[in-house]
């Protein structure tokens, strides 16, 4: 059989270090996409920076989401562009709004307020270019830009390890209640989220093409979880996720790209290629600097004519370290002034200490958090509070 355009969805690029975000009402929202979809999604979020305010066009390379397979794309392949660019524009959002006021005295059988979104304006295939033009639909903005509260983070590095559109969304859910290490989902709700009403009838294939899969497939990222069935009668009616309480510090929505992955793009690495990096020095294995010393050193080898290919000896170099120890002894001879690196930290721990400030907003104001769970989050976003406090009054000045 002839490869398709879709047969293999590597890693985007540039995008492993970042952060985004959503809504948890988005989080919670019921809609579904493909693997494809959700890696177009995920490329989407990734792009929206801190202080947007509205949504604008992006340009998304094809090669960000799914592998060419090396032959001119044929007649086929535009079909099957062209069949995801109608399934992106007529994917639906079901948002349920929490009642106010006297609703809430509403009989709990009654029907809950809800919107129905469109998720995307347009999306549009330019074939000389390779690449996608798409915009989030204006009516999603509430949910994406401009977050301050009731809202998750998830770092993209951890998302791309995630192959299953389910399993994407669990990990979202699971992230919404990091702080807590537990969250029970009533089965029909959690088919509802994944929009799967009416399928996998028999529990068994439930459980093994979505949970058992999502278990697998979180337990390559910082959140595994286990969970068990809690049965009325001899049906399962909810499921009890559980996994390690985990209170993290959100980083920077719209960090500065790092110099870097700039320049490894413009030596021509592959997309693979720079994931790799990307979650090396995500990792801490490596630092930005040991990669632009590498890039420089080999740079000099290729012009003297000691190196064929360049992309390929700078990859080697980074991966497999073959040149930290040159590297670590110019650090030690030509070490950073002092100062530099106490600026650096201070501006580093203030960057944490708003975040942490802003988690400790969320946490007083999301409903997410009932009387019974909310002292403990706030003890656990104070003692880090603390911390920083603690840790700046320490520099010296």
């Amino acid at each position: 059989m002839q490869p398709t355009l879709f047969d293999h969805v590597p890693e985007p690029t540039n995008v492993g270090g970042k952060v985004v975000v959503q809504h948890n009402a988005l989080v919670n929202a019921r809609f579904d996409l493909s693997t494809v979809e959700m890696r177009l999604f995920m490329a989407m979020l990734s792009r929206i920076r801190r202080d947007d305010n509205e949504f604008r066009e992006m340009r998304i390379p094809l090669t960000e989401i799914v592998a060419l397979s090396g032959r001119r794309p044929s007649a086929k392949d535009y079909q099957q562009v062209a069949a995801m660019c109608d399934l992106l524009v007529s994917r639906i959002l079901h948002i349920e709004r929490p009642p106010v006021g006297r609703r809430r005295e509403r009989r709990a059988s009654a029907t809950p307020d809800f919107d129905k979104l469109p998720l995307m304006a347009y999306a549009k295939y330019r074939g000389e270019e390779g690449a996608l033009r798409v915009r989030f639909n204006d009516e999603v903005m509430p949910y994406l830009l401009q977050l301050h509260q009731n809202f998750t983070k998830a770092q993209v590095v951890q998302l791309l390890k995630l192959k299953s559109p389910h399993s994407y969304r669990i990990y979202w859910l699971l992230k919404e209640y990091a702080a807590f290490g537990t969250r029970v989902l009533g089965v029909s709700e959690l088919k509802s989220i994944l929009n799967l009403d009416g399928q996998y009838k028999q529990f068994p294939l439930f459980r093994l093409r979505v949970l058992d899969r999502a278990r697998q497939e979180l337990s390559q990222t910082d959140l595994p979880f286990e969970y068990e069935l809690l049965r009325e009668g001899k049906s399962v009616a909810q499921i009890k996720f559980t996994f390690k309480p985990l209170l993290t510090l959100p980083e920077a929505l719209e960090p500065a790209p790092p110099g870097w992955q700039q320049v490894l793009k413009e030596l021509g690495l592959a997309p693979p290629s720079l994931a790799a990096v990307q979650e090396l020095v995500d990792q801490g294995s490596i630092t930005p600097d040991y990669v632009q010393f590498v890039v420089r050193t080999q740079q000099a080898k290729f012009q003297e004519g000691k190196v064929k290919s360049l992309p390929g000896s700078v990859f080697t170099a980074i991966t497999k370290q073959h040149l930290l120890a040159e590297h670590e002894a110019q650090c030690k001879k030509n070490p950073p002034p002092p100062a530099n690196r106490r600026s650096k930290q201070r501006s580093k721990l203030l960057a944490e200490l708003e975040d942490a400030r802003n988690s400790l907003k969320f946490v007083l104001a999301s409903t997410a958090y009932s009387e019974g769970t909310r002292p403990a989050a706030l003890d656990q976003v104070r003692a880090v509070i603390a911390g920083l406090e603690t840790q700046l009054l320490q520099l010296p000045a």
